[in-house]
């Protein structure tokens, strides 16, 4: 009977503490917050490419209008993988706190396989229109918070459209895409990379380990291997990203980024930084590309921002639902390395633009 007692002893702090940050969780008041996600590119229903963002407003407690909680399955603007197909004539509410751009890039036949190769194929849907752009635009009031990720007006854009985005939003695209990979000879690296990698230098694709690839709009690559880096990119913040993002932390990068040039009145709040040795500075110096550029921009006297990376993509549904300490993220990434950024820059990111969302403050510097 007595080493019953000493165990349900032990064991019922650690009981309150396990369920302590659920129960936190659920004691939280609900944020009203009208949300408005354009996400095209959805050929799955795991929804990855808008998959963070829905995580943190369910971390939030962030619900519609009706009291709902926001659903990654059905509260987006796109495609939806059950119906295969596409919607077409976005209306946006007239009380939108924030419109969100996660992805346009599309729907192509190879994706609607069980098995993608990664081959590119015949586009299906996708793409942000001009239709799509001026409901936006019409939607974005002085209140209204806009943010757009890459891919939002690459490939298969039209060149008018983008031109018109690129203006009202500050930056222009450079042409460049990038991404880190943990081993180039995986079966990750798109077959047609390699195609145009061995065209284009006329030699076979013999990489291992990690590096970095970059794609030009008119197919030019360029690879850093193993021998040319020192690691990943670096997402580094900048003196007005640290003012406005104090709990944000810099992190390690390894996904799809764009390369953009921002105007001279647009603020940079954040970089990717690339650790290389004189080779790699050599190889994008001939082929004129940054060794850093931005990673978030911002003009902020309309509340407008653009992330040059797919921020919101995350490949796992977490449990959302706990309270904890923000310093808890940081021991998130620690268990999930690939994740790093979503935890320690991403979530204090957003966290406090959707803090400002609908606010008499937007955070300007």
């Amino acid at each position: 009977m007595k080493y019953r007692f000493i165990v349900l002893m032990f064991l019922t702090p650690m009981l309150i503490l396990a369920v302590l940050p659920f129960l936190l969780w659920q004691l939280k008041d609900v944020e009203h917050k009208s949300i408005q996600v354009i996400d095209k590119t959805v050929p799955k229903n795991d929804y990855r490419e808008h998959l963070g963002l829905f995580w943190l407003l369910d971390h939030r407690k962030a619900v519609k209008a009706d009291g709902e909680y926001y659903r990654k399955e059905t509260d987006y603007y796109g495609y939806d993988p059950e119906s295969q197909s596409g919607e077409t004539g976005l209306e946006i509410e007239k009380e939108v706190d924030l419109i969100y751009v996660a992805d346009t890039y599309g729907i192509y036949t190879e994706d609607l396989r069980d098995k993608p190769t990664g081959e590119r194929s015949k586009l299906i849907y996708g793409g942000l229109t001009i239709f799509d752009w001026n409901k936006i635009i019409e939607a974005k009031d002085e209140d209204v918070t806009l943010i757009l990720e890459f891919n939002s007006i690459a490939s298969p854009t039209d060149h008018t459209t983008r031109s018109i985005v690129e203006k009202e939003m500050g930056f222009q695209w450079s042409g460049w895409i990038g991404r880190h990979f943990k081993d180039l000879s995986s079966d990750e690296i798109p077959p047609w990379l390699i195609r145009n990698y061995e065209s284009q230098y006329r030699d076979d694709w013999r990489f291992e380990g990690e590096g970095l690839t970059f794609v030009h709009e008119s197919d030019r690559v360029v690879v850093l291997n193993e021998e040319d880096i020192r690691g990943r990119v670096l997402f580094k913040w900048l003196d007005p990203g640290v003012q406005h993002y104090p709990k944000a932390t810099n992190s390690r990068y390894h996904y799809w980024f764009d390369i953009i040039e921002p105007d001279e009145d647009t603020l940079i709040e954040a970089e990717y930084e690339i650790d290389m040795v004189k080779s790699g500075r050599t190889k994008l110096e001939e082929n004129g590309i940054p060794t850093h550029f931005p990673a978030v921009i911002r003009l902020p006297d309309e509340r407008k921002y653009y992330f040059a990376g797919d921020f919101a993509d995350i490949p796992v549904d977490y449990n959302s639902r706990w309270t904890l300490p923000d310093v808890f993220y940081g021991i998130y990434s620690f268990f999930h390395p690939d994740e790093e950024f979503f935890w320690k820059s991403y979530i204090p990111m957003m966290d406090q633009i959707l803090e400002e969302t609908n606010s008499s403050t937007d955070g300007s510097l």
